[in-house]
Protein backbone atom coordinates (compact mmCIF):
# COMPACT_ATOMS: atom_id res chain seq x y z
CA UNK A 1 0.00 0.00 0.00
CA UNK A 2 3.04 2.50 0.42
CA UNK A 3 4.47 2.23 -2.35
CA UNK A 4 0.65 3.02 -4.12
CA UNK A 5 0.32 6.19 -1.94
CA UNK A 6 3.79 7.29 -3.15
CA UNK A 7 3.43 7.12 -6.52
CA UNK A 8 0.02 9.25 -6.06
CA UNK A 9 1.59 11.59 -4.81
CA UNK A 10 4.13 11.59 -7.65
CA UNK A 11 1.49 12.20 -9.92
CA UNK A 12 0.11 15.04 -7.85
CA UNK A 13 2.92 16.37 -7.86
CA UNK A 14 2.98 16.12 -11.19
CA UNK A 15 -0.30 17.63 -12.02
CA UNK A 16 0.36 20.45 -9.18
CA UNK A 17 3.78 21.72 -11.90
CA UNK A 18 1.66 21.36 -14.82
CA UNK A 19 -0.90 23.63 -13.51
CA UNK A 20 1.49 25.91 -12.24
CA UNK A 21 2.55 26.08 -15.65
CA UNK A 22 -0.29 27.06 -16.62
CA UNK A 23 -1.33 29.75 -14.49
CA UNK A 24 -3.84 27.74 -12.92
CA UNK A 25 -2.08 26.44 -9.24
CA UNK A 26 -0.44 28.70 -7.26
CA UNK A 27 0.42 26.50 -4.21
CA UNK A 28 2.44 24.21 -2.52
CA UNK A 29 3.95 21.11 -4.55
CA UNK A 30 3.53 18.70 -2.01
CA UNK A 31 1.34 15.89 -3.33
CA UNK A 32 -1.36 16.12 -1.17
CA UNK A 33 -5.08 17.14 -3.29
CA UNK A 34 -6.42 19.95 -0.87
CA UNK A 35 -8.72 22.91 -1.42
CA UNK A 36 -6.21 25.39 -4.19
CA UNK A 37 -5.82 22.17 -6.09
CA UNK A 38 -9.26 21.08 -6.43
CA UNK A 39 -10.11 24.92 -7.67
CA UNK A 40 -7.32 24.90 -10.12
CA UNK A 41 -8.19 21.24 -11.59
CA UNK A 42 -11.64 22.68 -11.99
CA UNK A 43 -10.02 26.34 -13.85
CA UNK A 44 -8.01 24.12 -15.89
CA UNK A 45 -10.88 21.60 -16.87
CA UNK A 46 -13.07 24.01 -17.51
CA UNK A 47 -10.38 26.52 -20.04
CA UNK A 48 -10.06 23.19 -21.73
CA UNK A 49 -13.54 21.75 -22.42
CA UNK A 50 -13.22 18.96 -19.84
CA UNK A 51 -15.74 17.35 -17.54
CA UNK A 52 -15.40 20.01 -14.70
CA UNK A 53 -14.80 17.27 -11.46
CA UNK A 54 -11.96 19.26 -9.74
CA UNK A 55 -10.20 15.83 -9.59
CA UNK A 56 -7.14 14.26 -11.70
CA UNK A 57 -9.05 12.31 -14.39
CA UNK A 58 -7.09 10.64 -17.13
CA UNK A 59 -8.50 13.24 -19.82
CA UNK A 60 -6.89 16.01 -17.47
CA UNK A 61 -4.07 14.62 -17.54
CA UNK A 62 -3.98 13.65 -21.15
CA UNK A 63 -4.17 17.63 -21.00
CA UNK A 64 -1.30 18.29 -18.86
CA UNK A 65 0.81 15.08 -21.19
CA UNK A 66 1.26 13.41 -17.90
CA UNK A 67 1.84 9.68 -17.41
CA UNK A 68 -0.09 8.27 -14.61
CA UNK A 69 2.46 5.63 -13.58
Amino acid sequence: MEGRTERFKAVVRRVQIGLLGHGDYAGTIDGHVGPAMRKALRKFQSTHKLTVTGTITPQTLDALKIASS
